[in-house]
């Protein structure tokens, strides 16, 4: 069987783009701007996955003030905002999914944000955005983050794929968090299991669902994608039908990224197959982890898959569902954001 791989066997494989590194912008501390603000976008709670709507929302449990169109300070007016709150920090939402390069999506067009180069001219406003897919529009990316006078990124996946598919940004100046749940929605663990899911899109950046697509004789129930639309989350029901299997299959795409099916797929009781790299530790819950290479044979796949589910065991998988369900929940994980982003703002640059 091949060994799984590293990050280093993926960047290996991916092309970094021309896009230069961007110059860190001035801050200046300013004991009296203590507000901190999380710009976000309400509709993101009906987003087929929600997991955009729970990291804002986490951050306004844990001090922030959420503001945005349809939310509690009702306003996509960054001047208007700025004139409110004596703002010294600032949580952007990913360009993406208030303003997409893409016209013909599915985003709100009321969740646009306003005179957003205005914030650049505070230098008193540590300010920070969410760079999710880093291998998207790198150069689309770079220009909203000079827009906004960017200090720092929030990010999901490991700093050194980011900085390899988005090297505009500064790598001393990502802050890691990790894809969320909201355990309250987490089904209660059941003892009724069997077999292994396998879910997920159908597409290049899956090479390995691709394979697993095409065999057709490996012992798994297939999940067709939804698609991606804000006509209701569909989290709550993938959570549940998690919660009937023993094994979960969870491809890391070309990317190496650390999805979100992980997180889900432990805290509803699931062993997980993945491809992510050996190197990328998910705090918690690794050791739930069974690695391999993306380009396993079949044949072994399947031996995998079979030893995966012979060897499950209902009490070490509910324990380890009970650190998935307290350790990723949205606003455990937020809190801990938040206190990494004062951490990065009072050691800045």
């Amino acid at each position: 069987m091949i060994t799984p791989r590293t990050i280093s066997d993926v960047l290996a494989g991916l092309h970094s783009p021309s896009v230069p590194r961007l110059t860190a912008p001035p801050f200046q501390d300013d004991p009296q701007s203590r507000d901190c603000l999380a710009l976000g976008v309400a509709s993101m709670k009906e987003h087929m996955t929600d997991e955009g709507w729970q990291i804002t929302h986490g951050l306004a449990q844990n001090g922030y003030y959420h503001a945005g169109y349809d939310l509690t300070c009702n306003t996509t007016d960054v001047r208007t905002l700025l004139s409110r709150f004596k703002a010294g920090t600032l949580v952007l939402q990913d360009k993406r999914e208030w303003s997409p390069a893409d016209k013909n999506n599915f985003r709100d067009p009321k969740a646009k944000f306003k005179n957003v180069p205005h914030m650049a001219k505070c230098d008193n406003l540590f300010r920070l955005t969410i760079l999710k897919d880093s291998h998207q529009n790198p150069e689309w990316h770079s220009q909203a983050a000079t827009e906004m006078g960017c200090h720092a990124w929030i990010v999901y996946y490991h700093p050194r794929i980011v900085s390899h598919l988005a090297p505009y940004v500064r790598p001393q100046h990502l802050i890691r968090t990790w894809h969320t749940i909201d355990a309250t929605i987490v089904p209660a663990f059941s003892t009724e299991r069997e077999g292994c899911l396998f879910s997920g899109a159908i597409s290049n950046a899956y090479p390995l669902r691709q394979r697993i697509e095409q065999e057709k004789s490996l012992p798994i129930t297939r999940m067709p994608h939804p698609g991606y639309h804000r006509k209701g989350s569909n989290t709550p029901e993938f959570l549940r039908i998690l919660n009937n299997f023993k094994v979960s299959i969870c491809t890391s795409s070309r990317y190496g990224y650390s999805l979100r099916k992980i997180i889900e797929s432990t805290a509803c009781g699931c062993r997980v197959i993945t491809d992510l790299p050996v190197d990328d530790i998910v705090p918690g819950i690794d050791d739930n982890l069974i690695r391999i290479h993306p380009d396993i044979s079949m044949q072994d796949l399947r031996t995998v898959i079979s030893e995966a589910c012979y060897s499950y065991n209902y009490d070490r998988q509910k324990h380890l569902a009970e650190v998935a369900c307290t350790l990723y929940h949205y606003t455990s994980m937020t809190a801990i954001l938040a206190h990494n982003i004062d951490h990065l703002r009072r050691n800045y640059p």
